[in-house]
């Protein structure tokens, strides 16, 4: 299965740091690279970065609709493609607006027209109306933070909304991993990421509530509420070198394209990043 990868920069890894590491990742045979975007053109920098450094392909997933006017990322997704020569790839999220469900459709139609006509679009869905979007309109659908269990519900969303005579979008996701000699400490990475979704951002407190967690996350908010591990394992994987990689594939399962999204043991540890790749390399 092609198996593409993520660094995130609030990792706290300097640049040179991620360029040895996305080198690495093209050695190890990963498919492609990937990051994460706020609503400017850094993530788009740092796609060129990578791609002249491994000419690897790269993707965002997802600048925020939110976040600025569909030319503005029209404008650098078509500079980003031309230098990569048609190895990018963009996801949009809906980001703050507001009814994304009826706000979406036309920012991604608008978004559409302005880009090159071979260009992939996909957008970040987590429920069933945004699905439906991704079904009616994009080349391809990003979950995240999904069990095993919901990537197959969302398979089966996105196939009965695929309207006739088009294909039924491809289905990638961050899979958020740690790999540490201490288990504890690579599933507390893997916590605390995804804490800051479900008790951060109400419509991933939704989601997780959806997939069945909401009592785990009251247990959680309580004095002294700490994560189950299975809980974690649920939607991460995480733990020592040599027993993560099963964790990692199990999440892996009905996904078109999993992408490994590093968390490293400690800001700025290159070592656990490294280890992380080294981990879930791709099998040929």
């Amino acid at each position: 299965m092609p198996t593409g990868f993520g660094i995130d920069p609030d990792q706290g890894l300097s640049e040179a740091d991620e360029v040895r590491l996305v080198r690495l990742a093209a050695d190890l045979g990963y498919h492609s690279a990937w990051t994460n975007s706020a609503a400017d053109a850094g993530a788009f920098d740092r796609c060129l970065r990578w791609h002249e450094a491994s000419r690897l392909p790269v993707g965002i997933s997802a600048v925020p609709a939110s976040g600025r006017p569909a030319p503005f990322y029209a404008q650098h997704a078509r500079r980003l493609w031309d230098a990569t020569q048609g190895r990018f790839t963009l996801v949009v999220g809906s980001g703050l607006l507001p009814r994304p469900a009826l706000t979406m459709p036309p920012y991604l139609s608008d978004l559409r027209q302005q880009l090159p006509a071979a260009m992939p679009l996909y957008v970040a869905a987590l429920g069933p109306l945004m699905l439906r979007v991704g079904a009616q309109l994009a080349d391809g659908v990003a979950l995240n933070w999904c069990t095993a269990e919901w990537v197959e519900w969302s398979r089966q969303q996105l196939a009965n909304a695929t309207p006739a005579g088009r294909s039924v979008p491809r289905v990638i996701e961050y899979i958020r991993t740690a790999v540490d000699p201490d288990a504890e400490l690579a599933r507390g990475r893997v916590a605390a990421a995804a804490l800051r979704y479900a008790l951060g951002v109400p419509a991933y407190r939704r989601h997780f509530e959806r997939m069945g967690f909401a009592e785990e996350l009251r247990r959680i908010e309580a004095p002294d509420g700490e994560p189950n591990p299975a809980f974690v394992s649920a939607i991460g994987a995480a733990g020592v070198p040599g027993k993560t990689r099963a964790q990692f594939e199990r999440l892996a399962t009905g996904l078109d394209l999993p992408i490994v999204r590093i968390l490293v043991s400690r800001p700025g540890d290159t070592e656990s990043a490294r280890r992380v790749l080294e981990e879930c390399r791709p099998i040929h």
